[in-house]
């Protein structure tokens, strides 16, 4: 059985999902909501209802941020179970993206105190505490290979790089070096790049617009290919930094958020 089969209907679901994200007006309509309350009810209502469905107002704003990782990882593994089989890691290996910077933080020793509380973090913190060496912490990376993510000699530098290189090594032999993969790193590398290089008071929405207008045209000129789930992911993924920073601010200063509304 050729690809092209299974991958046309792999991106009948994908298209059917990536119809319902919302829209610039949709996103104004949530976000001009005067109390958090407000706010995740506006969200349930819409296509983001499936990451915050079991949130409440009042958690803390740690918790709400251990909520949309588990929701992440759920929708990741949910799609990995859409694609044929030699593709179903690779897929999976992108739950770990929005958490690389923790998982940074553990490998240099300095797990943040809420790692304790995230049930996918508990082991780091453990670790942490009793001050092992390094080989031992980044061993207790729960379902991460040590030898894909620790720094050895030969291995590209930085955690990402070495994200990118396992990453690889899952797709399928004949894809991984496909010029639309490379395409696609290439204009995720390219977006935090421009955000590391930005002042403290440049707003990262412009770069978010940016970037998402490069993985939707990506995602149609590569219809009905293994390209199309992983600008999807990305794209899904920008939608929930929105959503993460909208509900952290919201958490955090909702009071001068509430009168800036009225």
């Amino acid at each position: 059985m050729s690809e092209r089969p299974r991958w046309g209907y792999v991106q009948a679901r994908l298209q059917a999902r990536h119809g319902e994200r919302l829209q610039e007006a949709d996103w104004r309509a949530i976000e001009v909501a005067r109390s958090i309350e407000q706010f995740i009810e506006r969200a349930r209502a819409s296509s983001l209802r499936r990451f915050t469905e079991r949130m409440q107002a009042r958690m803390p704003s740690h918790a709400v941020e251990r909520m949309l990782r588990q929701t992440w990882r759920a929708y990741v593994a949910e799609l990995s179970g859409w694609v044929p089989a030699e593709w179903c890691q690779a897929v999976l290996w992108t739950s770990l993206v929005p958490e690389l910077p923790i998982i940074d933080a553990v490998l240099r020793g300095e797990a943040p105190g809420w790692a304790a509380q995230d049930p996918a973090f508990a082991e780091f913190a453990k670790v942490d505490r009793e001050k092992t060496d390094r080989q031992k912490r980044g061993a207790a990376l729960p379902n991460v290979p040590l030898d894909a993510l620790a720094a050895s000699p030969g291995r590209e530098g930085t955690l990402a790089a070495r994200w990118d290189a396992h990453w690889r090594s899952l797709l399928p032999r004949y894809h991984a070096h496909d010029r639309a993969l490379l395409a696609l790193t290439a204009v995720i590398k390219e977006h935090v790049e421009r955000l590391d290089r930005a002042g403290p008071h440049e707003a990262s929405a412009p770069y978010r617009r940016d970037l998402a207008q490069k993985l939707t045209r990506m995602f149609r000129r590569h219809s009905g290919s293994p390209i199309a789930i992983f600008c999807h992911l990305a794209l899904v993924a920008l939608d929930l930094e929105r959503l993460r920073g909208d509900l952290v601010r919201r958490r955090l200063f909702e009071p001068a958020i509430a009168e800036a509304a009225a």
